[in-house]
């Protein structure tokens, strides 16, 4: 597994970017963080890939559950697992109370721009858990 690290990320560093607009792994990372930091649920909605189903009300749960914690990016570690075209980012953060924060996002690449995982591509068929029995 590739893995690489980025530490200290700073989230000014960061400037939104439109629709369209390349981002590697690392800059749609802190792009998500910012969006959740901001609240702004059109620029989560923005970074998932064009027509998922059901990004905007993943990124309203999102926006409701971790927003406005004012997160602060310590490190992302991005590995490509299954192929050039996905990718984990495994972020951790502080926020401002100085509480770790840590997730992984499933990337996808689409036209040379990441996207995260938010809601369900177009058609697809929704998942059911694993089950286990015994015969």
């Amino acid at each position: 597994m590739c893995t690489t690290a980025v530490a200290a990320l700073s989230l000014t560093a960061c400037d939104d970017q439109g629709e369209g607009k390349a981002r590697d792994e690392r800059d749609t990372a802190v792009a998500y963080v910012k969006a959740i930091n901001d609240r702004d649920v059109p620029a989560l909605v923005k970074l998932s890939p064009p027509g998922n189903e059901g990004a905007e009300q993943a990124a309203r749960e999102l926006v409701g559950s971790q927003g406005g914690r004012g997160l602060r990016v310590d490190d992302v570690r991005v590995g490509h697992e299954f192929g050039p075209d996905t990718a984990d980012a495994r972020l951790r953060a502080t926020d401002k109370e100085g509480r770790p924060f840590s997730e992984t996002l499933t990337l996808t690449r689409r036209g040379g721009t990441w996207y995260v995982a938010l809601g369900t591509a177009p058609g697809s068929t929704p998942k059911s858990p694993a089950q286990t029995s015994r015969p």
